[in-house]
């Protein structure tokens, strides 16, 4: 498992919208398939802006 970086992030998203399967994704970006899942249906429902929120107490 390994952190995924912002452009990371965006390029996972396009590559699944692409077609390419959560396996194979998996393997690409050495995550689990739940990161994927979860991920994608994050940016579904918030848009991509999401992946820049920062959070203040």
């Amino acid at each position: 498992m390994s952190k995924l970086t912002y452009e990371d992030k965006i390029n996972l998203y396009t590559d699944k919208k692409g077609g390419m399967s959560i396996g194979s994704l998996s393997n690409k970006y050495k995550v689990s398939k739940n990161v994927i899942n979860y991920l994608t249906a994050l940016i579904d429902k918030h848009g991509i802006d999401i992946l820049r929120a920062k959070y203040d107490e």
